[in-house]
């Protein structure tokens, strides 16, 4: 490959604009790299309707990719460690298996079939499944169970207590302040609720 001079660069000038790289590196004897590097010291660009025309690093209408046809086949021991159809990972646990999530809350594993990456789909919160055996129910939709104590292993009928989204939104605002209305629990709820009714008569007389 000759050295780049004046009249190289003069002749990659005329050339650049408006031919492919691979063929300047075939006419003037040097790699397609050279012909990318120099022309990037030099500031030179591929013009508008070269662009437009040979859309470079595009397919084209009828064009084949180079892979088609082929399989990717790892190397080595890879194909022994990977997950084979219905395998399970080493860290699955039985059905019936409790664990403490990162809030404090008891969770049970009810099943083991949740879609791939909803494996949350598995477990139940304890004091859910406690009222849903109490009351013969599952919790109905937009609605959570509430530890009427905020002890988190007192599952007693009692101290479950079924509240709305929209009641439960009011009562940690209530319970997230630095100085929270006095009362019990119950006393709080039925702000929530009284809150939640007058919204909705003033939406109404709005209307």
């Amino acid at each position: 490959m000759g050295t780049w001079n004046a009249q190289r660069d003069d002749w990659l000038r005329s050339l650049y604009p408006e031919t492919n790289n691979r063929t300047i590196a075939k006419v003037m004897g040097c790699s397609y790299s050279a012909i990318k590097n120099r022309a990037q010291t030099l500031g030179l660009k591929k013009s508008p309707e070269y662009l437009k025309r040979e859309k470079p690093g595009c397919f084209r209408s009828g064009q084949t990719s180079w892979n088609k046809g082929l399989s990717y086949q790892p190397g080595g021991r890879c194909s022994e460690n990977q997950f084979k159809p219905g395998q399970k990972p080493q860290t699955t646990v039985p059905v019936g298996t409790e664990s403490v999530d990162k809030d404090g809350y008891l969770k049970r594993k009810v099943r083991d079939d949740a879609p791939p990456g909803m494996s949350r789909k598995n477990w139940k919160f304890v004091h859910v499944l406690k009222w849903e055996e109490y009351h013969g129910r599952p919790v109905p939709p937009k609605h959570i169970v509430r530890l009427r104590d905020g002890d988190k292993r007192n599952f007693s009928r009692d101290n479950l207590v079924l509240v709305s989204m929209a009641e439960n939104a009011i009562l940690n605002k209530f319970f997230a302040m630095e100085n929270p209305p006095e009362g019990s629990f119950d006393v709080l709820l039925n702000l929530a609720r009284i809150k939640l009714a007058a919204n909705k008569r003033k939406r109404e007389l709005t209307c």
